[in-house]
């Protein structure tokens, strides 16, 4: 798990001290400029320098941990504490849209965020986020009506998935199939991942109205198992594959493509079927485990992912982007011509804003991203958590 030893053996007065000259780039709201390891080439309007053009948008929020855009052309985003804003981004104003109770312990709390496609007939915001269930936490999938001011009438659409303080996952997206895609994590319960009547350690997949999708292959829910902690998940645009971002143990964070049905190996495998753990051959062999598109060793913590189908960098149009926070970084995915490998890959912004915990695309090619440095693990700066726009800097 990430902790604020991740940053090294600094100590509170070194990570004092880098935080304020943090602040005092932040200053004004223009944040900083990231330099990247090797600018990417540009087929129009020059080439990627590597650095970005960054702002802070909004600042002072509780670990915001999902960006999203909303059909009003506006970003949505829930922080944990159990809240749900927008963003205009002609006026800059924050408005609150939603409040909920949630149980916020450790990494509990409001998680994950969809609307429904045809949002003008059926104005539906999919949440999910845990609860006390018991003596413990569980988590819930469930849909609010947006009445232009607030969201108003929930409606449960699947209890008693199972929660912990760590391990939730909880991303949601709705496919071409106009089926909603959740990712549940094993709870630090890893028997869970590989069981299919749990919906623990899984990719569910439910109808628009909360039921299991009609041709899932369990009988249930469950789309694929034998997942960790999968925190970031996408389609591909064009192909309308499905991607997601997963926390390993100590090593081999992962990033997959997601097929029905598929065993992913956790915990019996970790990463490739490459025999890094004991006995992790023959059980690929014998269960057929999907494996990994890339893998990191050791461990960065991936969180959000988005499709960059923008051109305003070329060179990047196709990729995948992801956030990490262990690894305080935005990483870019290049993928194969049919998107089912990755053939390159770049880091960028390291450890300039601390735990990155999403990103978002923007229709002109900008990106979004929401810090985490108030989720517990590390040391905020003065304004943390903030959402943050980057323009990719190009040569004239």
């Amino acid at each position: 798990m990430a902790k604020p030893s991740e940053f090294g053996c600094a100590g509170p007065l070194l990570m004092t001290l880098i935080f304020l000259a943090l602040n005092f780039y932040w200053s004004g709201g223009v944040v900083s400029n990231a330099v990247a390891a090797e600018p990417s080439p540009s087929g129009s309007g020059g080439r990627f320098t590597g650095r970005f053009d960054v702002v802070a948008l909004v600042s002072g929020l509780d670990t915001p941990w999902d960006l999203s855009w909303g059909p009003d052309g506006a970003i949505w985003f829930t922080e944990r504490k159990g809240t749900v804003s927008r963003l205009d981004l002609v006026t800059g104003k924050t408005s609150l849209v939603g409040r909920m109770d949630v149980r916020e312990v450790s990494e509990s709390g409001l998680m994950g965020m969809a609307f429904h496609p045809d949002f003008a007939l059926h104005p539906f915001v999919y949440l999910v986020y845990s609860y006390e269930w018991g003596d413990g936490i569980g988590n819930r999938l469930a849909r609010w009506r947006y009445d232009g001011s607030g969201l108003r009438n929930e409606e449960i659409l699947q209890d008693g998935i199972p929660g912990a303080p760590n391990h939730n996952g909880s991303r949601l997206a709705v496919g071409k199939d106009r089926l909603l895609y959740m990712t549940t994590g094993d709870t630090q319960r890893s028997s869970l991942a590989e069981d299919r009547a749990s919906l623990a350690g899984k990719v569910l997949r439910f109808t628009l109205e909360g039921k299991p999708a009609p041709d899932n292959p369990y009988n249930n829910p469950v789309y694929s198992y034998g997942h960790r902690n999968p925190q970031g998940i996408v389609f591909h645009p064009v192909t309308g594959d499905l991607y997601i971002t997963e926390h390993g143990p100590a090593d081999n964070d992962e990033v997959n493509r997601v097929v029905r049905g598929g065993n992913f190996g956790w915990p019996k495998v970790r990463g490739f079927c490459d025999g890094d753990v004991r006995g992790e051959k023959a059980y690929c062999e014998t269960h057929r485990v999907v494996e990994p598109m890339a893998v990191w060793t050791p461990t960065v913590a991936p969180a959000g992912v988005d499709f960059y189908g923008a051109d305003l960098v070329p060179g990047w149009k196709g990729s995948l982007l992801f956030t990490t926070l262990k690894g305080q970084a935005l990483y870019r995915l290049v993928l194969s011509s049919d998107g089912k490998r990755v053939v390159g890959q770049e880091s960028y912004l390291k450890g300039q804003f601390g735990r990155l915990r999403d990103v978002l695309v923007g229709h002109g090619g900008e990106i979004y991203l929401a810090t985490s440095n108030r989720d517990g693990r590390a040391w905020p700066g003065a304004g943390d958590d903030r959402i943050l726009r980057l323009k990719p800097r190009l040569t004239d």
